[in-house]
């Protein structure tokens, strides 16, 4: 089968990784393609046998509401052109700006769209434009996978007529690979994501410098416009020699390896990849109970910690608890690797090949 994907770009991001995952996973069995809107190198190891393909150089910034219209409809004409060269089964796309893109691209051509929306729209409101070119484009797809019920629920009153599919994040299979024995960890607690509004790194900063041990470390990855705000924010309370920002890795394994603690605090989210990676990984793992992922990966108690969203003070104490219970860090860890055993690419991989040969066998 010719499956070709379609997304932003290549760079460091949950979406990127489920796409290289994908197509990584497949092209032993399959012709498999990435088309990029703009031209990035890629972040993780991309198959040397798939075919890598994109439609403008470099990111045009737009000054103005033609200009964006205009740029947006030459990429569609190099998408479309790409599309009728290849002759794709199926094309799958992955959020907002890709999805309209790639639907408008196909129209006419006879190939199925599936596209994959990872936002959780309920609280992060669109643009007035991007919402109108969203509804205009959507029911015209054939299949919507999102990856909670929380966002099937949305989507279900946005475009009630599109058939969708509720499919989670796989586990990158380098991860896989990459996982040691959970064993001798160091006191380091761990927190990967990027440093944007919402993810609200300074609330475990905050419970850090409440908590009275001095012989633990935080650890965060990933980069971001808050970063800096945040170091000084460590500073201010006096815990920056304790806390270290490693920036973007893609070596997040060797980190989860050594982890005896992986803390979460979005607000929210569309379905936080960083927190299935440590409970995969068995790092005992607490997490703000927001909308939507962490209560489906999370037993509150069973194998990890839920927390009120913005909680500095039960944030602490469910921290200070894990530090001073190696038992009941034993038991999180052995309750998250069982839990994270359905993510594995080889079930979600089979999940999504179902809706394609959904697609495919209606076009057909």
């Amino acid at each position: 089968m010719k499956i070709t994907f379609v997304i932003y770009g290549l760079n460091s991001g949950g979406a990127e990784r489920a796409v290289t995952g994908l197509a990584n996973y497949w092209v032993k069995d399959h012709e498999i393609s990435i088309i990029t809107l703009v031209k990035t190198a890629p972040f993780y190891e991309l198959d040397k046998n798939v075919n890598l393909f994109h439609c403008l150089e470099q990111p045009k910034t737009s000054t103005t509401v033609l200009k964006s219209l205009k740029d947006g409809a030459l990429r569609i004409l190099k998408l479309r052109k790409t599309l009728n060269r290849l002759q794709p089964d199926v094309v799958v796309s992955f959020m907002l700006t890709s999805n309209i893109y790639s639907i408008c691209a196909s129209r006419g051509l006879k190939i199925p769209s599936i596209i994959c929306e990872r936002s959780n729209h309920n609280v992060n409101s669109l643009p007035k434009i991007q919402e109108y070119f969203r509804n205009l484009s959507y029911p015209f797809c054939s299949s919507l996978i999102v990856q909670t019920e929380g966002n099937k629920n949305y989507y279900e009153k946005t475009v009630p007529k599109v058939q969708k599919w509720v499919i989670p994040n796989a586990i990158a299979s380098e991860l896989k690979l990459a996982r040691q024995p959970v064993a001798n960890s160091e006191k380091i607690i761990l927190n990967v994501g990027s440093f944007k509004n919402g993810k609200a790194q300074d609330v475990l900063i905050r419970a850090f410098a409440q908590l009275p041990t001095s012989d633990w470390r935080l650890v965060f990855l990933g980069h971001g416009p808050n970063m800096d705000k945040f170091k000084n924010l460590a500073q201010q309370l006096g815990i920056a020699d304790r806390v270290s920002f490693k920036g973007a890795q893609k070596d997040v394994a060797s980190y989860y390896n050594k982890a005896a603690m992986f803390v979460f605090t979005s607000e929210h989210e569309g379905f936080p990849n960083a927190l299935l990676e440590a409970l995969y990984f068995g790092v005992p793992s607490i997490s703000t109970n927001c909308p939507h992922g962490p209560s489906d990966m999370i037993a509150d108690g069973e194998n990890g910690f839920l927390v009120p969203v913005g909680d500095v003070n039960a944030l602490a104490k469910k921290m200070q608890l894990l530090m001073n219970n190696p038992e009941l860090r034993d038991k999180f860890s052995q309750g998250a690797l069982e839990s994270t055993k359905k993510y594995e690419m080889e079930p979600i991989a089979q999940q999504w090949m179902q809706v394609i040969t959904s697609v495919t066998s209606k076009t057909n």
